[in-house]
């Protein structure tokens, strides 16, 4: 696995262990995190770094299974299949206890072996359904 690939592991692998520092540590200070369901896209580790709180505390079971990771450039590309259980209050909505199990793909810009921008693919509409919302 070359260098790029082995920095998206190590993040998704940080996110695995819910440890918003890790995460944090392999990004740049003024990392930008655009998830495409869900704009406007975050700008800083801070507020990265809230977000993830936030998904945490939602979804305490969530974790990711890490299904290709594909590099070139200076980006890597991470198809990863995510799951977790809505136990509490998430972006406004009530905890409804449904499971979500939904693909998202990760493409990381990196430089210097430390992530510039996450972009976030999803199909926003299934998890809402799988939500039961």
């Amino acid at each position: 696995m070359n260098e790029l690939a082995e920095v998206a592991k190590n993040w998704l692998q940080a996110m695995n262990e819910h440890s918003v520092d890790k995460m944090n540590s392999l990004c740049w200070e003024d990392v930008v995190g655009e998830e495409i369901a869900d704009p406007p896209p975050a700008k800083g580790r801070e507020k990265i770094a809230n977000s993830y709180r936030e998904l945490f505390i939602a979804f305490p079971d969530c974790k990711c299974e890490v299904l290709n990771i594909f590099s070139g450039q200076d980006q890597a590309l991470a198809e990863v299949r995510w799951t977790g259980t809505n136990k509490n209050d998430f972006r406004g909505t009530p905890a409804t206890g449904r499971f979500v199990d939904v693909k998202i793909a990760y493409i990381f810009k990196i430089d210097g072996k430390k992530i510039r921008k996450i972009t976030e693919y999803y199909d926003g509409a299934t998890v809402a359904k799988q939500m039961g919302l």
